[in-house]
């Protein structure tokens, strides 16, 4: 499966797969654009809130650690309060997208605006994930066998999207989603628990750096 790369940031795609019935899988783009040289990665608390770059924060080679995978392109995305990275290989140009954003002291004025950003950061996320277990056969997590639903173990909470993992830590919320090919993920009933299983150990190895 290939994906035409854009140059809007945080951009996705979603993509409608018909096989024994509709299902829908969100596929992250990749994101274009250079980093900037005065982003530096965060390495500290998650208390101090400051800008990273997730290419540098999380190199290719870190990642391949992680999850056993074998990219040999980082592409970044950096801006004041966002920073992603899109990794893939020259035959798989779809790949993983590490995605993070973060909250400014300039972004509110009261701790109770603050404690509200907070909460909204991945509450959209656990809605879509209610809404997929809701009309997803019971038992299975549907034609994927992928189950939605609130995530325990990563950062201060965490839940799973179909193939879209979102999970905040402080002020940080990140998005990790590794893109694969669909047929295999309704054919293969490892194929997607593999996946998620994945996608949680890039967070907590990311989660633990900011």
């Amino acid at each position: 499966m290939t994906s035409q790369r854009s140059s809007i940031p945080r951009s996705r795609i979603a993509v409608v797969c018909s096989l024994g019935g509709a299902i829908i899988a969100t596929i992250a783009c990749g994101k274009g654009g250079g980093a900037s040289s005065a982003q530096q990665p965060r390495t500290g608390s998650a208390q101090w809130t400051g800008a990273i770059s997730m290419c540098a924060l999380m190199p290719k080679e870190a990642v391949n650690d992680v999850i056993g995978s074998n990219y040999t392109i980082a592409e970044p995305h950096d801006e004041s309060n966002s920073s992603s990275c899109h990794y893939t290989t020259e035959k798989d140009p779809t790949g993983l997208s590490l995605d993070m954003t973060w909250i400014r002291p300039s972004d509110y004025s009261t701790p109770a605006e603050h404690l509200a950003l907070r909460r909204a950061a991945v509450s959209g996320a656990t809605l879509a994930g209610k809404l997929d277990v809701g009309s997803a056969p019971a038992g299975n997590g549907g034609p994927m066998h992928i189950q939605s639903g609130p995530v325990d173990g990563v950062g201060d909470e965490a839940t799973q999207n179909l193939l879209l993992l979102t999970a905040r830590k402080g002020d940080y919320t990140l998005m990790v989603q590794i893109v694969a090919d669909a047929v295999t993920l309704m054919t293969d009933s490892t194929a997607g628990r593999k996946i998620v299983s994945q996608e949680r150990d890039l967070a907590r190895a990311v989660l633990s750096k900011v």
